[in-house]
């Protein structure tokens, strides 16, 4: 398999993670340097000691001598020591702390990235290999980053100094301890080469794992597990995914069992050789005994510093592939606003015009709308209909600007939305989507969706009441401090029209010039339904209103409907004219007038 390139070079990403680092925590940089420098200097003092002492000895220095300089080595050595230790646990503490630091930029991205990665299964996936990362403990890619770029610095500059002893007593020496330890390099990134190729296969077999256990815990499929005996069957699905993640770990662990045999075997063939070799010189009288203490010490050192560097590198490798997924969605899941973009505020009409747009989710798949052109006047009440799947709600989802339009304009006030920035183009919307999400905040948290010391409480109060639902939330304890939801103790539970009345009144706290009502009342029967979207009538009295139902007669009041089919244009009028055209829409409608019909006669 062809080896993956990486989007960002080690160094690229070692200086984007020094520099976060400087920007977060400035303490952790200088504990790194202090770390390199007392890693360098304390093992040459350490192994300078024996020699220096054997010397002293074999030269019959005096007492007073051997004291005073063994002393003060020995008491720089325990100072650079102590100093070294302290500098690994504040390091320890902080770079741990980074990575915390980017979970939460991950979390804060995926909350403002552009809506096509978060929707699209490719943004998840790029999410959860980014996340993946930060998922290990020490082994975590920033903290690996962080540990391996501080071993090699250190290593290099250890290297130089233990080449240039062991090159004194023999060149040959120095080739073969470098030959042989880039054995274990390679063997180690064979390893750890193979783990990167496949993290995807591990990404999406967690997401399923993830998936079915929180489907088995979850109150939404707890009464049909029960009731129609589902265990055993999420039972085995779940041991069957587990049984993939084990093949999977154990396909990985046989690599590293392979480069784990391979460094053991080159690691016996150098130390035998380099120490044969001393034990040679000093018994040929080519060494003295403290030069081979000496030596012996620094081929000790040299052995150990050039497997740390080849195992350090392979790690930063690996660790920058990770560091590569995290930029990747932390930098490239957001187009960027224009370079001159327009003033929202200086906008003063709200037309809304679709000028032939055509778009499709795939590039090489049918287009959901094809040539689609309408225009909405401000104040206008305008409602898009069709069956399923028509290409409602991507209409929507494009005037939102969550999707770009691969053909056509769409434009407020005359101008193409592309030129607005995205948090003003979100300004101009109030919506009430299908999925009603109601996070376990309070009331007044989720109507203003925002902190409590954020929210106008007299606002919240306004807008509750305007939406039919202040009277209910006043009969808590709380009233609008009520916390909400079952994953709260006595949280409260609203019905599926109380929720309708919420979200209205968080569209209503927004204040923005155009509502949109995207089909929220398809679980609801036709009677709440009728009430909802009267109330939503009222109270975008004022305001540009967008209408999605399937259900023809709740659109009735709108000043113009839109009737979409296959992704085109199909009518266009209001619903008496409509009905006057004797067309697909009048059609439909006489199919769904006869079913309330039927409906009402069986319940009499």
């Amino acid at each position: 398999m062809k080896k993956e390139k990486p989007i960002y070079s080690i160094l690229n990403n070692i200086i984007f993670l020094l520099k976060d680092m400087w920007r977060t925590y400035p303490l952790l940089v200088f504990y790194l340097v202090l770390q390199i420098i007392f890693s360098v200097i304390s093992p040459v003092l350490t192994m300078l000691l024996p020699k220096i002492t054997l010397d002293l000895v074999l030269a019959k220095a005096e007492a007073g001598r051997i004291v005073a300089v063994l002393g003060g080595l020995g008491l720089t050595i325990t100072v650079l020591m102590a100093l070294m230790k302290m500098t690994e646990n504040g390091r320890y503490m902080m770079y741990n702390s980074m990575r915390s630091h980017y979970q939460v930029r991950l979390f804060k991205q995926s909350l403002s990235c552009d809506y096509d990665f978060i929707e699209k299964a490719e943004g998840q996936k790029q999410y959860m290999r980014a996340y993946d990362s930060l998922c290990n403990g020490d082994n975590s890619s920033v903290s690996r980053m962080t540990v391996s770029m501080v071993d090699i610095t250190i290593c290099i500059l250890s290297f130089v100094i233990y080449s240039g002893i062991i090159s004194y007593l023999n060149p040959a020496v120095l080739v073969l301890l470098i030959v042989l330890s880039s054995a274990n390099y390679f063997a180690s990134e064979y390893a750890q080469n193979y783990q990167y190729r496949v993290r995807d296969e591990n990404v999406i077999l967690q997401n399923k794992l993830w998936y079915v256990q929180t489907s088995m815990n979850g109150v939404d499929c707890g009464k049909d597990i029960r009731l129609y005996g589902m265990e055993s069957w999420f039972s085995n699905i779940w041991n069957i995914i587990q049984d993939n993640i084990t093949a999977w770990r154990q396909r990985v662990r046989n690599r590293f069992f392979v480069a784990d045999t391979v460094s053991g075997i080159t690691l016996f063939l150098r130390d035998s050789i380099a120490y044969g070799y001393l034990i040679w010189s000093v018994l040929s009288g080519g060494i003295t005994i403290g030069d081979f203490v000496l030596y012996f010490a620094a081929v000790t050192e040299f052995s150990g510093f050039i497997g740390r560097f080849g195992k350090d590198l392979n790690f930063l490798q690996a660790a920058n592939l990770s560091m590569c997924d995290i930029r990747t969605f932390l930098e490239r899941t957001d187009v960027p606003d224009p370079q001159n973009p327009v003033d929202a505020c200086s906008l003063k009409d709200m037309t809304i015009e679709f000028y032939h747009v055509t778009f499709g989710y795939e590039e090489d798949s049918e287009p959901v709308l094809c040539d689609i052109s309408f225009t909405i006047k401000p104040g206008e009440k305008f409602a898009l209909v069709g069956v399923n799947g028509a290409g409602k709600t991507t209409i929507i989802k494009l005037l939102c600007g969550f999707y770009k339009p691969q053909g056509g304009e769409i434009r407020i006030g005359g101008i193409d939305i592309g030129r607005f920035r995205r948090e003003d183009l979100f300004s101009f919307y109030s919506a009430v989507f299908q999925d009603v999400y109601i996070p376990p905040f309070s009331v007044a948290e989720n109507v203003s969706q925002k902190p409590l010391e954020d929210t106008d409480m007299d606002r919240v109060e306004i807008c509750l009441d305007e939406a039919g639902l202040y009277n209910k939330i006043m009969e808590y304890p709380d009233g609008c401090y009520e916390l909400m939801g079952r994953e709260i103790e006595e949280g409260i539970i609203l019905s599926g029209g109380q929720k309708q009345k919420l979200l209205m009144a968080r569209a209503l706290y927004k204040e923005a010039p155009i509502l949109i009502l995207d089909e929220p009342t398809a679980a609801l029967d036709p009677i709440a339904e009728s009430e909802t979207y009267e109330l939503f009538w009222r109270l975008s009295k004022h305001k540009t209103a967008i209408f999605i139902s399937h259900r023809l007669a709740s659109t009735r009041f709108c000043d113009k409907i839109l009737l979409l089919e296959e992704g085109k244009l199909l009518e266009t009028g209001t619903h008496e004219e409509l009905l006057r055209k004797n067309g697909r829409y009048a059609q439909m409608f006489e199919i769904q007038s006869q079913y309330y019909k039927e409906e009402g006669a069986q319940d009499e």
